[in-house]
């Protein structure tokens, strides 16, 4: 039987998707657009993460699990290294990455059908449904911007801007 339905929800699910992503990515920026690179790269203990090492983090698995089983695209990612201490890489460039990846997941997930959403696939050995791997790139991808803000905030203190305050008009719920 076909529900008429089903593109609606497809459409809505992938909207809410690119949703949660874009509006990560604006906090990501409006971070990093208030440090330097070396507070980028700064970590608060040698066993944490840098905010620099979460952007590459949040690179990777975006496209291990948003944009790579959606595309004809292999899979080389290093998981390990993404969190190497020794790693310093372009800051401006890791955010074009970023803006490149999330827009790659918007053209890719749009056009999904209930039933693509419902195919089972293997990403890091695990068989999940491509839905499945949505939800998973996009929380994992709205969790480490928060860590980002958490960052910044602990080198800045006082000096922090926020992004969005509640006295402030929003059109969009605020993740």
């Amino acid at each position: 039987m076909n529900d008429p339905l089903n593109p609606e929800i497809s459409e809505e699910f992938a909207r809410l998707s690119v949703d949660l992503l874009n509006q990560a990515t604006i906090k990501v920026k409006h971070c990093v657009d208030q440090l330097t690179d070396d507070q980028v790269w700064w970590r608060p203990q040698p066993s944490m993460n840098s905010v620099g090492n979460l952007l590459v983090h949040i690179a990777g698995n975006l496209r291990q699990w948003g944009v790579v089983p959606f595309t004809l695209a292999t899979d080389h990612r290093d998981r390990e290294s993404e969190f190497s201490s020794e790693l310093r890489k372009n800051v401006t460039e890791l955010i074009q990455e970023l803006d490149s990846l999330v827009q790659t997941a918007e053209e890719q997930w749009h056009y999904l059908s209930v039933s693509q959403l419902s195919t089972v696939i293997n990403i890091q050995g695990f068989d999940v449904s491509r839905m499945q791997a949505i939800i998973h790139a996009s929380s994992h991808f709205v969790g480490h911007s928060h860590q980002i803000i958490q960052l910044t905030r602990l080198q800045l203190d006082n000096e922090y801007k926020f992004h969005w305050t509640p006295s402030e008009p929003r059109g969009e719920l605020p993740i």
